[in-house]
């Protein structure tokens, strides 16, 4: 175990690196305990390892989407307040956070950091366990702990250098393969020498290396059942999230075939009670709450502590503000208008400002208001709950059983490029569950004349079912094809600017945090170009 003298401490000094603070490398902590049994490294793997605060670090991600715009944000028109409400106040952010995504900026401050740094502060734990393996101590009757162990250091890594190469690199394709990826660390300990950046081929191969290992790890592993721990279908799904993103079809089936065989739950909105769909329950009732891990069997991991405003950035009402952020309603092709008549998605999914009044007139005393504004509640706190651990009063990030579904209809799809069978069906499975049972018909064959209207389709159902889940939206848009986007930035009530994104454009590619640039000089940023308003 003298190899890993030091290493311990640099683990605790890791996450100082990427704030800046390299004075801490020169104290001299030789004296600090090294894990060396295996169930004294899963602690720290635990803590260090997985994404826990996933969810704030991406929020902003949002804003770089076509499932955000930015609009006057209305009171009901029977309101007391909204006759003399001043139109022109301000917006819903005191400094103006979110304004440089929104409007694909060259430079975005400070912010959008933390994604890169936590992602390598996660992967430096990650790391340090891998490092370890090999002369890791452990009876043959904890061999299954060991192998859980591996198979989650192997699998948090894969996920983490998926999340920075889908983020900070040109999205894979057989093209791009040799244009720069991300920086490749594997080494147990900090390392402040110049690094440059490895090719999307090199990242890639390293991703696929892992979640490899973390497989055959997993299924000899001894699990005990904890959904905030990587589970053999939580893996799997990884696998098949990766093997999608790079286009191998036979890979998505494979992994999706194998994950099914062990969780093919669907939640089934029609058997919930649809009357606290899209609405505050207050009292002794809790709202429906789609992402709860105890009871949407979907679920199959779950992490990164939600803040007490989940969706950061998004208005929830026009009360004391006069322009926001929304989820996109307002044009064609927007999220909200995505719904088609009778899909529960749009009353589970999204809370509406305020409950709508009924007008007072006799002749119109059966026409409520309606509301152009909705506001994402998938995730939201559980109101009532006797847990003692704070942390399970939230809900966090998950992966769902519908991901692997919608994978494995695109592949079936995109293998061929035909409308399959084993591809309808699938969405036939989901869509049962998610329209009401009054107006749910089943796709056919005949409703799409090719493959490429089918793929479409896949697309659209995959935006409905997972928008403002991880960045999702804006990972897919890079692999869609990096389609044009815009954008209206409203400098008043009645008065605004169009930003628009090109198709293609170098902006669908994240600059690299300063942070990383001023101390790593064998690292260099991404282009970016100014994006002027219209």
């Amino acid at each position: 175990m003298k190899r890993f003298v030091r290493l311990y401490a640099y683990w605790l000094l890791g996450i100082l690196l990427f704030t800046g603070c390299n004075d801490y490398l020169k104290e001299d902590s030789g004296d600090l305990l090294i894990p060396g049994k295996v169930e004294e490294f899963l602690p720290m793997l635990y803590s260090e390892g997985f994404p826990r605060t996933f969810n704030e670090e991406v929020a902003w991600l949002y804003l770089m989407t076509d499932d955000v715009e930015m609009g006057q944000l209305e009171l009901d028109p029977a309101d007391e307040s909204n006759d003399s409400r001043d139109k022109n106040s301000q917006d819903a952010f005191n400094v103006g956070e979110g304004e440089e995504p929104y409007k694909w900026e060259r430079q975005i401050t400070s912010y959008a950091d933390d994604f890169w740094e936590t992602r390598y502060g996660n992967i430096l734990a990650c790391n340090l366990v891998i490092d370890a393996l090999p002369e890791m101590e452990y009876v043959e009757a904890d061999s299954g702990v060991y192998n859980f162990l591996a198979a989650q250091a192997y699998a948090l890594r894969a996920y983490h250098y998926w999340c920075l190469v889908n983020s900070y690199a040109l999205p894979w394709s057989e093209e791009n393969l040799d244009e720069p990826g991300v920086i490749i660390r594997t080494e147990p300990q900090i390392d402040i020498s110049a690094r440059g950046r490895s090719s999307i081929r090199d990242v890639y191969n390293l991703i696929n290396e892992d979640i490899e290992k973390a497989e055959k790890y997993i299924k000899v592993a001894t699990f005990d059942g904890n959904i905030h721990r990587l589970s053999e279908p939580a893996i799997l799904l990884l696998a098949s999230r990766i093997a999608l993103f790079q286009e191998d079809w036979d890979e998505v089936i494979r992994t999706g075939k194998l994950f099914l065989a062990q969780n093919s739950t669907i939640l089934d909105l029609n058997e919930q009670d649809t009357t606290l769909f899209g609405k505050d329950t207050g009292g002794d009732t809790d709202p429906f709450t789609m992402m709860d891990g105890a009871k949407n069997k979907e679920i199959v991991f779950t992490f990164g502590t939600a803040s007490y405003t989940p969706y950061e950035y998004l208005s929830t009402s026009g009360a004391l503000y006069g322009l926001g952020f929304r989820p996109s309603h307002s044009v064609e092709g927007s999220l909200i208008r995505s719904y088609e008549k009778g899909d529960l998605r749009k009353t589970a999914y999204f809370l509406k400002d305020v409950p709508a009044k009924k007008a007072e007139s006799w002749w119109e005393e059966d026409k409520p208001y309606e509301y152009k504004y909705y506001y994402p509640v998938k995730y939201r706190r559980i109101s009532n709950t006797s847990s003692a651990k704070p942390s399970e009063n939230l809900l966090h990030e998950n992966w769902r059983s519908v991901e692997v579904m919608l994978n494995l209809a695109e592949a079936y799809t995109r293998k061929n490029n035909e409308v399959t069978s084993d591809a309808l069906n699938l969405l036939n499975n989901l869509r049962r569950c998610r329209l009401d049972r009054s107006v749910f018909v089943e796709k056919t064959a005949a409703d799409f004349p090719d493959g490429e209207a089918l793929l479409k389709f896949i697309w659209e159902e995959r935006r409905r079912e997972l928008c403002f889940e991880e960045a999702m939206r804006f990972w897919d848009l890079r692999r869609q094809g990096m389609p044009e986007l815009k954008h209206k930035w409203y400098s008043s009530w009645d008065t605004y600017e169009t930003y628009t994104l090109p198709q293609g454009s170098k902006n669908y590619v994240l600059s690299i945090p300063r942070s990383e640039l001023d101390y790593n000089n064998g690292c260099y940023d991404n282009e970016r170009d100014v994006i002027r308003p219209e």
